[in-house]
């Protein structure tokens, strides 16, 4: 982790209703992405995004840490990616490397995927620093729900059928 690593103002200041970061690259998707690459529609700075929780599939919402990435520490991975160079045998590696070289968590983010919106978002809770282990096992179990409550929001927030 690079503690002088900054996320931009304007992912700083994400909130409800504004839309996603654009994810540049996601390591893995199930209805979205688990682990990214996120750019600000603004100013193009990065972010990783990576996620800490999730309601079950009938659920909309996910919730997500941001932390700053300098566009030097992805650059390799991404170019390499666009000309289809990129083995998926160091996709782990390369994940490790991005994580190790990104900035604190400041940020939790929760995402309406339904509506590609975000549906809360709030600095990182005081004395917490989730910093999330390798997936799945860094997910919480179903019942905890304290990146929702620190969101002021409820992890059986449903989808809306005729959204």
């Amino acid at each position: 982790m690079n503690p002088e690593l900054a996320l931009c103002a304007h992912l700083s200041a994400l909130a409800p209703g504004d839309a996603p970061p654009e994810i540049a690259h996601a390591f893995l998707f199930q209805d979205g992405p688990i682990d990214a690459v996120a750019r600000c529609h603004d100013c193009g700075a990065q972010a990783l995004l990576r996620l800490l929780d999730w309601a079950p599939p009938r659920y909309a919402l996910r919730i997500y840490a941001l932390a700053a990435l300098r566009a030097d520490d992805s650059a390799l991975f991404l170019r390499n990616l666009e000309r289809g160079s990129c083995q998926v045998a160091r996709a782990g590696a390369e994940l490790a490397a991005l994580i190790a070289a990104a900035g604190p968590n400041e940020r939790l983010v929760a995402l309406d995927l339904a509506r590609e919106r975000v549906a809360a978002a709030a600095a990182l809770p005081r004395g917490s620093v989730c910093e999330p282990g390798d997936f799945p096992a860094r997910l919480p179990r179903a019942s905890d729900a304290r990146w929702f409550a620190a969101l002021g929001i409820e992890k059986t927030t449903e989808r809306s059928v005729n959204a």
